[in-house]
């Protein structure tokens, strides 16, 4: 049996990570070393309207939107409190989302399964944080094992900042990831190791669709 791995991280400054999602520097494709520049074109990007994206067309839409200002712009436009934002809060969240490299090959090699795996992944965030806070979608081929990153922003309905609204502590992570596995059963996963430090490596894929989900 393969693991549902699901990895956590809070955003406070965005330093590098809006290039390695976006694969993206000045409106330049931009990979990372461990990953493989001539399979960059099969990598998939989604906005926060679900809008659906090459890694060319990608990397033009962030060389004036980029992650950091993506997230800027959405606390600007939906935070309602009058008291300034801390410097040190949490804007954002990302997610990984994966399994082993044969699990996730086995996954990518059927049209329909893929396609129902990155939307289940979207519904589950989507049941957590609310659509709103989808902020981008990150399918990246260009490394060994194909996974999917995605952007959140805990603005909660009345209009604060709050991490801590929607996942709070240990205990609220353990949630997650217990929910998370139950949802990946189906593509015949089970609960990943808790504080696993894997690594993507790159990958080979002639992966090229593009996928879009009901909003």
């Amino acid at each position: 049996m393969s693991f549902a791995i699901m990895r956590i991280q809070k955003v406070k400054s965005v330093g590098g990570l809006g290039r390695h999602l976006d694969r993206s520097d000045n409106g330049n494709i931009s990979v990372p070393d461990n990953a493989d520049y001539n399979n960059s074109n099969s990598n998939l990007h989604w906005d926060k309207d679900g809008n659906c994206y090459s890694q060319k067309e990608w990397a033009q839409f962030t060389k004036v939107n980029s992650l950091s200002n993506r997230i800027n712009d959405e606390i600007r436009q939906r935070y309602r409190l009058t008291k300034r934002i801390r410097k040190d809060a949490v804007r954002a969240i990302e997610y990984i989302m994966t399994s082993d490299h044969m699990k996730m090959r086995e996954i990518f090699s059927d049209d329909k399964i893929y396609r129902s795996w990155i939307k289940d992944n979207q519904q589950f965030l989507s049941k957590i944080y609310g659509e709103d806070n989808i902020l981008s979608m990150h399918l990246h081929m260009d490394e060994k094992t194909p996974h999917l990153h995605i952007v959140v922003t805990p603005i909660t309905s009345d209009g604060r900042l709050s991490a801590k609204s929607f996942v709070d502590g240990r205990k609220a992570l353990a949630d997650q990831q217990t929910l998370y596995a139950e949802i990946m059963k189906k593509y015949g996963m089970e609960r990943g190791i808790k504080g696993s430090t894997a690594r993507h490596q790159k990958v080979i894929s002639n992966y090229n669709d593009k996928i879009s989900w009901e909003r």
